[in-house]
């Protein structure tokens, strides 16, 4: 195994932890209760939630990090933090790089969320939306092997990556639909 290949399980692993985040963020927006309605059985939607947070922090975090260490193609450190300038896929990997800045903006708000209140802290939830725009478009878009800027759309990863955007686009339109009456009894 290569370290573009660990970048490439650590970015798919991002977008998964990334989609499952959502639908628990989608879920617990709808009050849906998994004592009352399926499994039946006590589970903690929030913390799963949150840890499912940390993860995907992680992993968007880490999946850039490697980058540093590959031999070729020579990223530097600003082709990581601020890829505008990058000689590889520059526009798609600055869409990369915003879905990182705002989902690690999500996360540190919803840390502070006591100090800076509600209102603040929900107008800044929903830039959970406009991070997974930027993450789905990075990470269908962009050349998993660094060479011809071609992905193959058909790649397991990349069919992995078009699951997870249908499920979360379904969850969203469904949770539109539902506004206002959720799950409540």
């Amino acid at each position: 195994m290569t370290l573009l290949d660990i970048c490439s399980y650590l970015g798919l692993g991002a977008v998964g932890a990334v989609t499952v985040n959502l639908l628990l963020g989608m879920l617990m927006s709808l009050r849906y209760s998994p004592k009352r309605h399926w499994p039946h059985r006590h589970i903690n939607l929030f913390a799963l939630h949150q840890w499912t947070a940390y993860i995907a922090v992680f992993l968007t975090l880490s999946h850039p990090a490697v980058l540093l260490f590959l031999h070729t193609p020579r990223f530097g450190w600003m082709d990581v933090l601020w890829p505008i300038h990058s000689y590889l896929q520059p526009k798609l990997n600055l869409a990369g790089a915003g879905a990182v800045y705002l989902i690690v903006l999500v996360v540190v708000s919803s840390l502070l969320r006591t100090q800076i209140g509600r209102p603040l802290w929900r107008s800044l939830h929903y830039l959970v939306f406009p991070a997974a725009v930027l993450l789905f478009l990075h990470s269908i878009l962009t050349d998993p092997n660094l060479k011809d800027g071609h992905p193959d759309l058909l790649d397991g990863g990349k069919v992995f990556i078009e699951i997870s955007l249908l499920m979360s686009v379904a969850a969203t339109a469904i949770r539109i639909r539902l506004r206002g009456r959720g799950f409540r009894s």
